[in-house]
């Protein structure tokens, strides 16, 4: 018995339910699969972006309250030294007193973040580098304060900056 002609053959069949089937693994990795290995690249960028950026301001925010510290602290220490009246000289340790005091109290987390952004070995030079660069700044301002002479006080603001920057 002869075949119509314009009957597939077995092989034909299978051959077209295979590029099918292919087809549609095809579509079904490209639509689920690889979109959603490419929104979790995306979703790390962005994290790792929010991360920076609140680096960032915290890093902002830390050097703003150092600096505004020494330099209210380097303020005081020239008025003191031009022999300004005493209402300047009781502003500028106000002034002072009051940058120290938003100092410690940002310093309550900042050891915390600069571990957390950071790490331990930055943490530890915040505490064996800079805190006691600051405290031996504020030491040498009291003394200025209650009249006794500090030789180095110069070095002593210029240490504390180069640690604050450092």
């Amino acid at each position: 018995m002869l075949k119509p002609k314009y009957l597939p053959s077995k092989n034909t069949i299978y051959q077209f339910l295979f590029n099918i089937l292919l087809l549609f693994t095809t579509l079904l990795i490209g639509n689920y699969y690889i979109s959603a290995k490419l929104f979790d690249i995306n979703q790390a960028k962005l994290e790792r972006k929010n991360f920076i950026e609140k680096q960032n301001e915290f890093v902002k925010r830390f050097t703003v309250l150092g600096q505004a510290r020494i330099y209210l602290a380097e303020n005081y220490f020239y008025n003191y030294i031009n022999k300004e009246n005493d209402d300047v000289l009781k502003r500028s340790w106000q002034q002072y007193m009051g940058a120290v005091q938003e100092w410690n109290k940002e310093n309550l987390l900042n050891p915390i973040f600069i571990k957390y952004y950071f790490g331990e070995k930055m943490q530890d030079e915040f505490y064996n580098d800079l805190l006691p660069k600051m405290v031996i700044l504020h030491k040498a301002l009291l003394k200025i304060r209650d009249g006794d002479k500090v030789d180095n006080i110069e070095s002593i603001i210029e240490d504390a900056k180069h640690e604050l920057f450092v």
